[in-house]
């Protein structure tokens, strides 16, 4: 599979690169389409601190250590290339095929 285009819902700009989350939409080749939350390590502590709690869960984020495009791509690129991008349905949520 190959990542035709990479997108972003929400504008990149308005987002805290060292501490905070964003959605993202995969375009791959085959037409299909996968949604991502991509996050920042420190954005769980938060997510956790906000809502009083010592405990994290829901969909599982892709981590990356700031939310730059360059670093976000090459994160899902490698999660798409992974044994022949079997991650896929377990961090992201297929949109259409």
């Amino acid at each position: 599979m190959i990542i035709v285009r990479i997108e972003y819902p929400s504008p990149l700009e308005e987002v805290y690169s060292l501490n905070d989350n964003i959605d993202v939409l995969v375009h791959l080749d085959d037409g299909s389409v996968y949604s991502f939350v991509v996050a920042t390590p420190n954005n769980i502590f938060w997510c956790m601190d906000n809502e009083n709690v010592d405990y994290f869960f829901g969909i599982p984020p892709v981590f990356v250590r700031d939310l730059k495009p360059d670093n976000i791509e090459r994160a899902l690129r490698a999660l798409v290339n992974e044994d022949n991008g079997k991650w896929l349905e377990v961090y992201g949520s297929r949109q259409s095929s």
